[in-house]
Formats: structure tokens, C-alpha cells, sequence
């Protein structure tokens, strides 16, 4: 997914919470941490869409 995929992502769940995972992995490189982080801020949708670093988690 790209961070289009996950902007549509949370258009049709308003209201869910969705963790982006598996971020900086060589199969989705294409995607970095920030970059997605930067866009979910542009969007003002950070409170609902969780960005991990590496061994961090939730409790929801």
C-alpha cells in the first residue's frame, strides 16, 4: 500500500484505527516511516492512523 492506498484506508473506516506496519521492510521500501508519518500529519488524520517504529507498540 501507499500512503494514497492508506488515506482511502481511512476514508472508508472513519473513525478505526489503522496501524501501518512492516514499514522500511525490502518488500515495501517504497513507502519510508517519515514519508508516511508527513503525509498522515498533512492530512490532520495522525490520531487515527499509527505509524510503529521498531518494537514499539499499542494498547488501544
Amino acid at each position: 500500500m501507499g500512503k494514497d492506498d492508506v488515506y482511502e484506508a481511512y476514508k472508508a473506516t472513519l473513525g478505526a484505527k489503522i496501524i501501518a506496519s512492516h514499514m522500511e521492510a525490502v518488500n515495501h521500501w517504497t513507502l519510508s516511516r517519515e514519508e508516511l508519518k508527513n503525509f498522515i500529519n498533512e492530512k490532520g488524520i495522525s490520531s487515527n492512523v499509527l505509524v510503529p517504529d521498531d518494537g514499539e507498540s499499542y494498547s488501544l
